[in-house]
């Protein structure tokens, strides 16, 4: 499975993504808009790259979970992202045939960087 990480920004400026600023902290705000980036602009990515449904989503979960764990390194835990990252996996089994349980997995571990 393929988890786009490469090149988000020039993706980003394709698509026509809006940038966000939430945090003071660089780099959480853009992890945080790679995040929601796949999450809002799905189908755009999907016409440009021509990549699957599941690489979009596992990218969004990708992106999520490096979220979090920034985070989560800078205030400490939130259940509020946790939930949030539990949406995208429910969204992946209602949405794709498959999930890929052990890749999710290493994503949590952080074993695909």
């Amino acid at each position: 499975m393929e988890i786009i990480k490469c090149k988000v920004e020039e993706i980003i400026v394709k698509v026509g993504y809006s940038y966000k600023e939430k945090y003071s902290d660089k780099q959480l705000n853009i992890l945080l808009n790679y995040w929601h980036f796949f999450d809002e602009k799905e189908k755009e990515i999907q016409e440009l790259l021509g990549v699957s449904l599941e690489s979009i989503l596992y990218s969004k979960y990708y992106w999520c979970t490096q979220y979090k764990n920034r985070y989560n390194e800078l205030y400490g835990k939130d259940v509020g992202i946790d939930q949030q990252q539990y949406k995208i996996i429910e969204e992946m089994t209602q949405r794709i045939n498959d999930v890929d349980w052990s890749f999710i997995q290493m994503i949590e571990e952080g074993k695909n960087n």
